[in-house]
């Protein structure tokens, strides 16, 4: 007999937010579940009654950092060896990106429609190490990007970047395909997965990449302040250190001489955030417990519902593109200006993210969202198409 999905009454009872709002902004910042936010309560209490640097307080972080590597590791389909705990994506893509070796005139390939944090990475890398930084996918539409990275990719490509679900359209993107090309040069490959784990399946060892850079606070539900990096067990060779302490190995000498953790783990400098561990553990575990194949399949559900439902309301344009999807619907509404209409969604208990570019609307749909949230956010932007405050 199959299992009993999960009662989506009480999964969302467990989210407390939602009982105020339409919470549609998973992408930027997901709902902090209960049982995250009493791992916290947990922790501040237990730092109140013993002193946090007694052999106990460290072994304690020790011992959660590395159950949480293991954690994370599985969400992912790794065993945690290969898990770097970071502050969030940006900076596992930073330890990436800044730790190959440079030369003038090597290039970077990236989708135009990427993070724009992911964007200034880059530039500013290009300009402090002299390389050029080509961009492909203009509009965030193309379907071949195998092709499209193999036709700018050449022997001076040190590095492709880009996201594994686009922030912009909310389109699964080739990863795939685009580490094929990119190995056929002999370039490294890293994965932005701020909008993929949590929301789908993810199996980075398949996807043949070098690395694979993805935040707690997001679909997985988190605490703000850490991320994960994994690093394939070859790229560990040619990714160097770029910032380095303490916690990057043992057998440390008064030279500064130490040996290197074997695995993504020589990535961390120092101290980590230690209250926030056992609160990204335990927001996992309560996702475990759900079931991965159920939220990654109500994802689907909610965010197919939205589309349908903002689809079907006059003046509504869908940027997001037929194809592989995962929770994000970009959408536009007439000539409203996205900035004031994410305001007045607001007013009306919506929460939606606006875009620069593409100037759109975008709504996170989640495996907690339900019907009723579905049609509370179409007949908020009916409202707005029909002239209603925008």
């Amino acid at each position: 007999m199959p299992p009993v999905p999960p009662d989506l009454r009480a999964v969302r009872a467990l989210l407390p937010c939602l009982a105020s709002e339409v919470y549609l902004n998973t992408g930027g910042c997901g709902p902090l579940p209960r049982a995250a936010a009493d791992a916290l309560t947990a922790w501040a209490e237990g730092a109140l009654r013993r002193g946090r640097g007694s052999a106990e307080g460290f072994g304690r972080t020790e011992a959660e950092s590395v159950a949480l590597r293991a954690d994370v590791g599985r969400v992912v389909g790794d065993d945690g060896e290969r898990i770097a705990l970071t502050a969030n994506t940006t900076e596992g893509l930073n330890v990436v990106a800044w730790g190959l070796d440079w030369r003038p005139g090597d290039e970077i390939v990236m989708p135009a429609l990427e993070y724009p944090g992911t964007a200034v990475l880059l530039a500013t890398l290009a300009r402090r190490r002299g390389a050029t930084l080509r961009l492909i996918d203009p509009d965030g539409l193309e379907k071949d990007l195998e092709a499209a990275v193999g036709e700018v990719s050449g022997p001076r490509t040190r590095l492709v970047v880009l996201s594994h679900v686009s922030w912009a359209t909310g389109a699964v993107l080739d990863v795939a395909g685009a580490a094929r090309a990119a190995r056929r040069v002999g370039a490294a490959i890293v994965v932005d997965g701020a909008q993929s784990v949590g929301a789908i399946p993810v199996d980075v060892a398949a996807l043949g990449v070098d690395a694979y850079a993805f935040p707690a606070h997001k679909w997985l539900l988190g605490p703000e302040g850490l991320g994960a990096l994994w690093v394939a067990p070859h790229a560990t060779g040619t990714i160097d250190l770029t910032r380095s302490g303490f916690e990057s190995g043992r057998d440390h000498t008064p030279e500064g001489g130490l040996t290197l953790h074997a695995g993504a783990r020589r990535y961390e400098a120092a101290t980590l955030p230690a209250a926030l561990l056992p609160a990204w553990r335990a927001a996992i575990a309560w996702l475990d417990g759900l079931g991965w194949g159920w939220v990654h399949q109500r994802v689907a559900e909610a965010q197919a519902a939205a589309r349908a439902a903002l689809a079907a309301i006059p003046g509504v344009t869908l940027l997001t593109p037929p194809g592989p999807q995962a929770g994000l619907v970009t959408f536009t509404i007439d000539d409203r200006e996205p900035e004031a209409v994410t305001r007045r969604l607001a007013e009306q208990g919506v929460i939606v993210r606006w875009l620069r570019r593409p100037a759109a609307l975008r709504a996170s749909l989640g495996f907690f969202t339900d019907a009723a949230d579905v049609a509370r956010l179409a007949a908020a932007c009916a409202a707005v198409a029909a002239g209603d405050g925008c």
